[in-house]
Formats: structure tokens, sequence, C-alpha cells
């Protein structure tokens, strides 16, 4: 019987389950990150992580490059906002699988994209949920097989990787902040000062807005001066057209809606 380990950075929340039970401290928080964490061949470990321009997070020291395997079987996951994952599932496939992992199955999920609530809106839906429970069953029918350990996973994706991009546009916070720390434990980038929790380092910040949404106060915003409404979107509302540089570009050209479901 295998131990099956859920590890799931969405940049706002992460988890790890074993057995059927929780644990408290995420593996991929920050200071989790720091550190090495062991499994063996008898543990299933799932993975996951949201796509940015095509790659995987950004983060100093990398989201999965501190787990390490020992021939253990791994399934790989990545969400995106609709568009396109790119090379995002194969440099995770890549890091994993150079710490001693074995790939045995993929997937890329679709969930509403960061930068909009129009881009994935509703999904995952119900066909959605339907191809993650047909994913769920082939991979327990390969784990049945006696020969599973002899499979070889291939994922799309291009090698050398698409360059990392950022995206130049960083949430700050506005009068309404209650100092309430909620938006700093939350950073997976260690973005925004205790000190100031009002400001944001945008050497670190990797615009997943986490803080924007985890604020209670609603304080926190991509464009703090164009009103407490408007808190997503690469453009800012309309009426409001000193749009950021290439902003309406990338809305009309890089984030076109496609469907996509599950490999």
């Amino acid at each position: 019987m295998l131990s099956v380990w859920l590890i799931i950075s969405s940049m706002l929340y992460s988890l790890r389950l074993s057995n059927g039970g929780s644990f408290p401290k995420p593996l991929t928080a920050r200071e989790e990150r720091a550190r090495d964490h062991v499994f063996g061949p008898e543990d299933l470990v799932i993975l996951g992580a949201p796509v940015y321009a095509g790659r995987l997070p950004q983060l100093e020291g990398g989201i999965f490059e501190r787990l390490r395997g020992d021939g253990t079987p791994a399934v790989f996951n990545v969400s995106y906002g609709n568009r396109a994952f790119e090379d995002a599932l194969l440099e995770e496939q890549d890091i994993c699988q150079a710490h001693g992992f074995h790939g045995i199955a993929a997937g890329a999920w679709i969930a509403p994209h960061t930068f909009s609530g129009r881009i994935g809106f509703g999904r995952p839906d119900g066909a959605d949920l339907e191809k993650v429970r047909e994913f769920a069953a082939g991979v327990r029918a390969l784990l049945e097989r006696p020969d599973w350990r002899t499979c070889r996973l291939t994922v799309p994706g291009d090698r050398p990787y698409r360059p990392a991009r950022r995206v130049e546009v960083h949430p700050a916070g506005d009068e309404s902040c209650t100092r309430c720390m909620a938006c700093v434990s939350r950073c997976p980038a260690g973005a925004i000062p205790p000190e100031s929790p009002r400001s944001t380092d945008t050497g670190r910040c990797i615009s997943c807005l986490a803080c924007v949404k985890s604020c209670p106060a609603g304080a926190r915003a991509l464009f703090p001066r164009w009103g407490r409404g408007w808190r997503g979107g690469c453009c800012p509302p309309a009426g409001n057209r000193s749009c950021i540089t290439e902003g309406e570009t990338m809305i009309k050209t890089v984030f076109r809606p496609l469907r996509y479901g599950g490999l």
C-alpha cells in the first residue's frame, strides 16, 4: 500500500496529505522550501503548481527543488488561466525527476486567470471535475499494474524552456490597511515587509495577487489609485484608459481564452 502525499502550491495555499490525514506545515511555504523533504519508493507524491507566463513561478529557491525522492512515483499537475501551460508541466517533471521521482502521470487543469475575473470564469466546472475523476481513476488503474514502474512519461513542452517573464505590475496597500499581516503571511515570495505592509518589494513580487485575495479589509490592489472597487484584471476599469504599458495588447493577444481539460 502506497502512502499518498499531495503537495500543491497555488500561491494562495499549500496542503500536505498522507493516508487521509492533514499536516499543518505546507511543504511549499517559504520556510519549508528551505528544507529538504525526503520520500521513499512506497510513497506516491502528487504535485501541483500554477503556471505563470508558460513557466513555473520563478520564486527564489524554487518550489520543488528541496523535495527528494528515491524512485518515488509522482503525478505532476499544473493549473493555468485558460490560455496555455506551455513549458510549465515539462519544467515540473524535469525538476522532480532530477531529484529522484518517477513520473507516472501528468495533468493540466484550467482555473480562473489571476489577472481577469472573466478569463476562466467558473472553472473548474462540472466537465472539468469529471476529467479529474477520470484522471484519478486512470492513475489508480496504472498503479494496480505489476509493471507500472517501467512506464515512461512524456509531457508537452519545449527545451530550452520559454524565457521566464515577469509581469511588471505589483499590488500595493492603501490607507484602509489594518496591519493584520494576512498579506505578509500569504505572500509566497516574501515581498511584503512586516514593518510596512502597505508596500511591496517589486524585486521579489511575482504578481500572484495572493495578498489581494487574502486581505480581509480589501486594502490591497494592483492599482490602488483607480479605486478600491477594482482588484484584478490586466487593465483598469472601463473609463480609466491610462492602461499599463502593453496592457491591452496582453489581454487581446496573450490571454486568449482556450479550453483544455487535462492530459
